[in-house]
């Protein structure tokens, strides 16, 4: 009866690993386009903390940034529409390999993505490393916009000739999962 019960216990612990596993591996944002202010945006960020994103303007300063470090990952309450959402931050470095953070909301607003919506804030100051739109210096600037980028900056708006996807486990409403 004990070897039974531990045979039970066992696999009890074997699926509920594997579900975690499966939940991690489904639950990920990824696409690609240009953003509101015509920077080439491309994503992939998982629950499991995984992922790249990587952001270049097109304007005189051509500021690049690549975002190495998911440190958070969190499905939001779906819009009234049903539209999915998620917040991400990453740790980043920018084109002279100076570290930066990153926090990025995304919309996925159905197929074929022409509503889908990104907003995107950027900071060198690591006070804000988890919280970048909180960095007042980062609403002063738009981003792609001819400036150079010294504090930090924003973009925000719907994504122009991409997509945004996102796919979540059934049941992952407001799931988080952070480094810190």
């Amino acid at each position: 009866m004990r070897t039974r019960l531990m045979a039970t216990v066992a696999v009890a612990s074997v699926l509920a690993l594997v579900t975690t596993g499966i939940a991690f591996a489904l639950d990920q944002t990824n696409g690609t386009g240009r953003t509101h202010n015509n920077a080439t945006i491309g994503f992939n960020a998982k629950l499991a903390l995984e992922g790249q994103i990587t952001y270049v303007t097109h304007d005189s300063t051509r500021w690049w940034v690549q975002c190495d470090e998911v440190t958070s990952y969190r499905n939001l309450k779906p819009l009234a529409d049903g539209s999915l959402r998620t917040k991400v931050t990453a740790s980043c470095d920018d084109r002279e390999r100076n570290p930066l953070w990153a926090e990025f909301y995304f919309v996925d607003r159905g197929e074929p993505g022409t509503r889908d919506i990104i907003r995107a804030f950027f900071t060198y100051d690591p006070a804000w490393a988890m919280d970048a739109n909180g960095d007042p210096d980062v609403w002063l600037t738009q981003c792609n916009m001819g400036h150079e980028i010294t504090e930090g900056c924003m973009d925000s708006g719907v994504i122009r000739r991409g997509n945004v996807q996102i796919h979540q486990e059934a049941g992952s409403m407001e799931t988080v999962v952070s480094r810190f």
